[in-house]
């Protein structure tokens, strides 16, 4: 009992922590008062934009305090989905996973796939001979971040779109601990159109309803990535979301993360005029049935954020996210004006 006290005086001294820093790294600057009066209902200074204080409730929205304390709602199965080896290997027989191919230590290949034998930068390339694209990520870290895609196009290889020859990558990984290199899904045209220079990335959030103990979906969005983005779709780098209807699969407006002080909302993507608003998914209903056959998979990971890429085959989840980011989510509709989201956060203690 002691040391589950001590646990949680832990928990929650680090989330205020992260909660402090996120606010005064803020690049929406409202000022100290307003930070401090939106701190004091635990959100960022960002979050009286995105979500409209003005003229809705802050009181139907998942603050994020609340946010971080999504983090442990797993506990102690965070690992399935904080860990990309353990995602794939507990998952790639009910889902599409891409697979991994190999893990970079300090710098070391260690081999993960018998079949391509990637233990070295040459061997990458090689492999890129054969499939043209692969991707080395974190193992652990989220949200787009240190991401390199390598691809070949017309005999020269590029990362991140600079190009780049055996050495230099031998100089780029030399310096990575704890990556992986994966195999690179390549999106259908449906999600290619809205910006081809990212993977554009559909977000499902799904819940296990502690009464039912059966899996939900109360929100999910399409992302899309842009110049600022680049090479993720991330929203608060810079990409957009677009609110997906969870009957139909027809999108609504995107909308870009307020780094100028104000959302803007776009019928098309600003850069490349490809329509958003309107456009169907593709097989929305066989993608949230399987979604949600995954979710029930193992109960007790009760809480996901599925990020999803569109094949011209279906469709292929790149990673399930603990505590999923709720801004991209929450800027279309409140959370908690959702009776079984509020029941679950509640159940679980979260508000």
């Amino acid at each position: 009992m002691i040391k589950d006290k001590a646990m949680n005086v832990y928990r929650q001294a680090n989330i205020y922590r992260t909660f402090i820093r996120k606010n005064l790294k803020s690049s929406v600057n409202k000022g100290v008062s307003k930070k401090i009066s939106n701190s004091r209902l635990g959100f960022l200074s960002e979050s009286e934009i995105i979500y409209n204080f003005k003229e809705n409730n802050p009181q139907e929205y998942l603050s994020d305090i609340q946010r971080l304390n999504t983090r442990y709602l797993n506990s102690p199965y965070s690992f399935v989905l904080d860990e990309k080896l353990v995602f794939e290997s507990m998952y790639k027989q009910y889902i599409n996973v891409p697979k991994n191919l190999s893990l970079i230590e300090a710098g070391k290949f260690l081999c993960l796939e018998e079949v391509e034998k990637i233990d070295s930068p040459m061997k990458i390339l090689k492999y890129l001979d054969r499939h043209s694209a692969c991707v080395i990520k974190p193992i652990r870290n989220g949200g787009g971040y240190g991401i390199l895609v390598l691809k070949k196009t017309e005999g020269n290889y590029f990362l991140n779109g600079t190009q780049i020859d055996e050495a230099g990558l031998e100089k780029v990984t030399s310096k990575l601990n704890n990556y992986i290199v994966n195999e690179f899904v390549e999106q259908s045209n449906f999600s290619k159109d809205f910006y081809p220079k990212t993977t554009n990335t559909i977000r499902i959030l799904t819940m296990i309803d502690p009464l039912t103990n059966k899996p939900f979906i109360p929100i999910a969005v399409q992302r899309m990535g842009n110049l600022t983005s680049i090479p993720a779709d991330n929203w608060t780098q810079g990409g957009l979301s677009a609110e997906i209807d969870l009957e139909t699969g027809e999108l609504g407006k995107g909308v870009s993360y307020p780094k100028n002080g104000k959302l803007q909302w776009y019928s098309e993507h600003p850069e490349t005029k490809s329509q958003i608003e309107g456009k169907l998914v593709p097989k929305w209903n066989e993608m949230k049935e399987s979604i949600l056959n995954a979710a029930s998979i193992y109960p007790y990971i009760k809480y996901v954020g599925w990020d999803i890429v569109i094949t011209n085959e279906g469709f292929s989840v790149l990673e399930g996210n603990n505590f999923s980011d709720v801004n991209l989510l929450q800027v279309h509709r409140p959370l908690l004006r959702d009776d079984r989201v509020k029941r679950f956060y509640r159940h679980y203690g979260i508000i």
